[in-house]
């Protein structure tokens, strides 16, 4: 409750992490207060209760620094703005929720390639990377190059993972390129090569986007030539065990056992989705029966594909680039031509389906992607050369403001909670580590220059 005369507000803290938990009766708090007298609040607390603690851990509470949320919203302002901006109630007890602040991104390595870096996925142990020189990378977090695929006869604009063996020894990735084809490979890491088992073909035009469903059964590509197209992803290893013609003529000539080389099959696809009237930017699947495809028509269609139709469609005002789905939150996110973020939730159907709007970019939003392990948190990358972390309690701010790429920003992605990847067309692939293994900051926007500027 207020008291209007003194200036206080009775408050409540809470926190889902159990170590930093501080006594929940009431507190009269001063509602001119921010986040950093807040802050000193909750460290007084924590020191106070210092006997419970071991010595280390009584350090860190003093170093930590924590955001508040009320209401899901993070405390952008003093206590007293915040709540007549919201609307809440200062009649009852205020409930403050606090967590830990997020560590600031750290720039842990640099992977260079020979041209625009247009795609990347991770696994739990190599990164797979596609650039426009026509060639698929794989690398381990170290930075060194394990790999390089040449399979395709020009840039490579999509990659993915379909399965890592146990071992790590072997994997099978998919390609998609320019060149119009997807190319499904073996990668033996044993003997350092990768073979392409089976070649996709079907589309007419570049196929810019490739997405692997949960099951790691199908896969689904988009095109320039307007059509989504799903496909198998089971690799038939049998069918393309056999010598090509090549090896054939070699054998018979020399009367010695030469070893088979595989001859790639050809692929056609399980099922077309047309309904888009332009490009296709990005796929990915929802559930293990529905895709999601974006537009340079402006739209995101989400497809049944067991009636092999198009359900749903939200519209935009603008080319949208990139979209992410997050299992967690169950909303998208969209990045656009006209440089902003979107959220929409498609579960709703009375027109309140943009959630929000993040502005922040200069330039086209090239590439979105939701955290695996938050449903709060999410990446995007833009033209403007930046990546932003965003967290979508914050509202009108990134957490963090990443700019060490020297040109265009084309794709981003994360790995398991440790860090976070961009790909450039200043053929840059930039890893991030966000553990906190580094030093941490309280500004709301960081910038970090890459490596060889001084």
């Amino acid at each position: 409750m207020a008291d209007e005369e003194s200036g206080y507000v009775q408050a409540r803290f809470t926190t889902k992490q159990k170590r930093y938990a501080v006594p929940e009766n009431p507190f009269s708090v001063p509602v001119k207060v921010g986040s950093q007298e807040l802050n000193e609040l909750i460290s007084s607390l924590l020191v106070s209760n210092e006997s419970e603690l071991s010595e280390s851990d009584t350090e860190n509470e003093r170093n930590f620094q924590f955001d508040f949320l009320i209401d899901g919203i993070y405390l952008h302002d003093t206590l007293d703005k915040h709540l007549k901006s919201h609307n809440i109630t200062t009649e009852s007890v205020v409930e403050i929720e606090y967590v830990e602040k997020h560590p600031a991104p750290r720039p842990d390595n640099c992977l260079l390639h020979d041209d625009w870096v247009s795609s990347v996925a991770v696994c739990k142990k190599c990164i797979l990377s596609g650039s426009y020189d026509g060639n698929v990378h794989v690398w381990d977090f170290t930075g060194t190059c394990i790999l390089t695929y040449d399979g395709h006869t020009s840039p490579v604009k999509s990659v993915c993972w379909i399965d890592i063996g146990k071992c790590d020894d072997k994997g099978v990735f998919i390609s998609s390129s320019q060149d119009q084809s997807i190319r499904l490979n073996q990668w033996s890491c044993d003997k350092n090569k990768a073979e392409c088992i089976h070649i996709c073909k079907g589309h007419s035009q570049s196929v810019d986007t490739i997405a692997v469903d949960v099951s790691k059964s199908k896969f689904c590509s988009g095109s320039w030539d307007r059509t989504l197209k799903i496909w198998s992803a089971v690799p038939d290893l049998s069918a393309s065990d056999e010598p090509d013609d090549d090896d054939v003529k070699v054998k018979k000539k020399q009367k010695t056992a030469v070893t088979s080389k595989r001859k790639p099959t050809t692929r056609t696809p399980l099922m077309t989705l047309s309904g888009h009237t332009e490009a296709i930017s990005s796929v990915l699947w929802m559930d293990n029966n529905t895709v999601c495809s974006a537009s340079w028509d402006h739209s995101i269609r989400i497809w049944d594909l067991s009636a092999g139709v198009n359900k749903q469609t939200l519209n935009g005002s603008k080319v949208f680039c990139s979209i992410s789905y997050s299992p967690l939150s169950k909303l998208l996110v969209s990045g656009s031509t006209d440089r902003h973020v979107r959220l929409w939730d498609p579960r709703m159907t009375d027109g309140a389906v943009v959630k929000n709007t993040l502005t922040s970019h200069q330039g086209w939003v090239s590439s979105v992607a939701w955290s695996p392990s938050s449903e709060f948190e999410l990446i995007s990358g833009s033209y403007d050369m930046t990546v932003k972390l965003w967290d979508t309690r914050r509202l009108n701010a990134p957490l963090y403001t990443m700019t060490g790429h020297q040109d265009k920003v084309m794709c981003v992605s994360w790995t398991q909670q440790k860090s976070i990847l961009s790909g450039g067309a200043d053929n840059q692939l930039i890893i991030y580590d966000i553990s906190g293994g580094g030093w941490r900051t309280t500004d709301s926007e960081m910038e970090y220059q890459s490596a060889d500027t001084t």
